[in-house]
């Protein structure tokens, strides 16, 4: 449906964290001419009319969950709220903080995209240095040396890459461990109890400062800790598989490298003495 009156990014937010809007259910944006009525989810609200965009998700969440953050800081500083919270928690049996505020810098994030980027990049050059390994009749010693300098180049390469994501797999992991200690039986708990629970609970008739919507709010951030962590597998899956790309290249890289280097009886007499040391290392252990 076109020229339909969607909601602005902030306001869409502000709904989010105040509880006017579940993001379960469907938003119903109607036409400009009021004629019809479109439902959308979420994330698709978000895709089509926000501007968010895959390679960006992650980022909206990230920042999305700071401003929530802040915004259930405040609302626990109510005494009752406070009150109500704590005694959840004593049925749970879990003292802990009940928000993640362990967040990802928009860097970091970039990082991983950009991690997808330099793979791209190295399987090109792979493609080419390979093309050049298959097409090999050397006979020219000058031409075979300046190959090897090509692989050697591709194999630092790799190994710089490899580097790269051995450190975005160690933030990863830090970030993970620090989501996964979130007890979300406990949000979800506190995501079924009204405002009129909170009142009973502390035996008293009114508290303004205690939102009509606050089984919503938590509700939604269960929801929006549950994107987080759904987005998260994702990277684990995409880092891993480029992990394994970037192995069998080095991999394959190195075979060839030994390949063309077979009729240099200096440097098959030194990797053989390699191979002897390491075998004499492995007994000595």
């Amino acid at each position: 449906m076109s020229n339909s009156d969607y909601i602005d990014i902030k306001s869409l937010v502000k709904k989010i964290i105040e509880g006017d809007i579940q993001i379960n259910k469907p938003l119903l944006l109607t036409s400009k001419d009021r004629t019809e009525v479109e439902k959308l989810s979420f994330l698709s609200h978000i895709m089509k009319h926000n501007g968010v965009k895959k390679d960006t998700l992650f980022i909206f969440l990230n920042e999305t969950l700071e401003i929530f953050n802040n915004q259930l800081v405040k609302l626990m500083k109510d005494q009752h709220v406070q009150k109500f919270i704590d005694n959840i928690k004593k049925e749970w049996g879990d003292n802990s903080d009940i928000l993640f505020k362990q967040l990802l810098s928009e860097d970091k994030v970039k990082m991983i995209e950009e991690l997808l980027e330099n793979l791209n990049k190295l399987c090109r050059e792979f493609k080419e240095l390979n093309m050049k390994i298959e097409s090999n009749n050397i006979t020219d010693i000058l031409v075979e040396d300046e190959l090897l300098d090509n692989m050697g180049i591709f194999i630092k390469s790799i190994e710089e890459f490899n580097n790269s994501a051995d450190e975005i797999i160690s933030e990863m992991s830090e970030y993970e461990l620090g989501l996964n200690k979130i007890n979300m039986n406990l949000l979800l708990d506190l995501s079924m109890k009204d405002k009129q629970i909170y009142l009973q609970f502390n035996n008293i008739e009114s508290n303004d400062k205690i939102s009509e919507n606050i089984h919503n709010i938590f509700l939604n951030y269960v929801f929006i800790l549950n994107l987080i962590k759904k987005h998260f597998i994702y990277y684990r899956k995409v880092i891993d598989r480029v992990k394994e790309i970037s192995k069998n290249m080095g991999d394959y890289t190195n075979n060839s490298k030994i390949s063309v280097k077979k009729s240099d009886t200096v440097f098959m007499t030194k990797e053989y003495e390699k191979g002897v040391s390491k075998y004499l290392e492995e007994l000595s252990d």
